[in-house]
């Protein structure tokens, strides 16, 4: 069977993992298994590979360091990843998401002659440098752009993204946008799950994502307190990190208003969006605007009236729809009122505003057709029907 190799080599991200990035990883290749793409899926990081079936999966851990130690071990890393790869070929394709010190993918398909695509999802080297320590910077710039350079195709997860990738050297024709998705008949299709018995009864607003400062996080908990002055009504957040301290602090201001559970598999995400009256993604005017937020495209493909920050990369994300529960970031008063329009509008609130063609593209299976022609690869199955309701 033709197969394409489909590689991360960041030891970041583990096959079983409930963050973003593991959660992309599976979902698009259980996309190009939906269109008959054969993978043959390679990762840095160990653990359970099963989620992975259909495709042939395998993890080639990079060994354990931290600071220059580490990354040194993951530079040297490269030769271990495509000794695995060449001994799995031939291959049709390499596909990569983008790693900082990850070579392999692209030396494999320069010896083998094959089509070589680059997913890239945020600049890191420069993310690295600003939010972790990164020894090593000048050389993992190097190596990213020398992979984005040389690649047949570079596929941005923003606007944003893509405007840095070409003024850092990539060439523009090269480069095309592709954002997160999501598998949309499996969202509308979820079950509510129950609400927290606390918040039963009562209008409830979901937060689902990391508990870092560039999510909004302490915005969010003002913002609550402002509109439960207006009316009864809960907050839900789903998700732990940094922030978690300032949520226990309104916790105790608001205990029988403010549930916070922490992280859960990511299979539980569609029911807890259903259970939502409101999906929150209230990102600060800082937010960078390379992102392209998974939290923002998963309430788009459950069906969920939104509440989110105008912010570049929400607006990106959106694509021209205007939901009624946008709002200026920072913004406590325009919060409220936007969260008492979408509340006021009831059933109508998810469909208002919202293009059904736009989000049947958020679909990982559209994207994976997408993605095949540059692959050499021409979708083989019809994809799925995506419901409207």
């Amino acid at each position: 069977m033709n197969r394409v190799a489909y590689v991360t080599a960041d030891p970041g991200i583990p096959p079983d993992g409930s963050k973003g990035a593991s959660v992309h990883f599976r979902s698009l290749a259980a996309a190009f298994a939906r269109i008959d793409v054969a993978l043959d899926v390679f990762l840095a990081r160990a653990g359970d590979v099963g989620a992975f079936a259909p495709h042939r999966a395998r993890t080639v851990p990079t060994p354990a360091g931290k600071g220059r130690l580490g990354e040194l071990l993951q530079l040297g890393h490269n030769e271990a990843l495509l000794a695995a790869l060449r001994a799995a070929g031939p291959h049709t394709a390499v596909y990569e998401r983008l790693s900082l010190f990850g070579l392999a993918g692209l030396t494999h398909a320069r010896s083998t002659g094959v089509p070589f695509v680059v997913e890239v999802n945020a600049p890191l080297w420069r993310e690295a440098a600003q939010f972790r320590d990164l020894a090593l910077t000048g050389t993992a710039r190097g190596v990213c752009l020398d992979v984005l350079q040389q690649a047949d195709r570079v596929l941005s997860v923003s606007p944003a993204l893509a405007t840095e990738l070409v003024a850092a050297g990539v060439p523009a024709a090269n480069v095309s946008v592709l954002g997160n998705g999501a598998d949309v008949p499996a969202f509308r299709a979820a079950r509510a799950a129950p609400k927290p018995a606390p918040l039963r009864g009562r209008p409830t607003l979901v937060f689902i994502g990391s508990l870092k400062p560039w999510h909004g996080i302490d915005f969010l908990l003002r913002a609550f307190a402002a509109l439960r002055a207006h009316r009864p009504c809960g907050l839900w957040i789903v998700g732990d990190g940094p922030e978690r301290e300032a949520i226990a602090k309104a916790r105790a201001a608001f205990p029988a208003d403010i549930v916070h559970e922490g992280d859960v598999a990511h299979e539980r995400i569609p029911s807890v969006l259903q259970a939502a009256d409101i999906v929150v993604a209230p990102y600060p005017a800082a937010a960078p605007a390379y992102f392209s937020p998974l939290k923002l495209v998963e309430a788009l493909a459950a069906g969920r009236p939104v509440l989110a920050s105008k912010v570049p990369c929400v607006l990106d994300t959106l694509a021209g729809q205007r939901p009624l529960g946008l709002f200026a970031p920072d913004d406590v008063v325009d919060f409220v009122e936007a969260a008492e329009r979408v509340l006021a509008a009831g059933p109508e609130a998810a469909r208002h505003g919202i293009d059904p063609h736009a989000i049947a593209a958020l679909d990982w299976s559209a994207k994976a057709a997408a993605i095949a022609p540059w692959l050499g690869r021409r979708p083989q199955m019809a994809l799925r029907e995506v419901e409207h309701g």
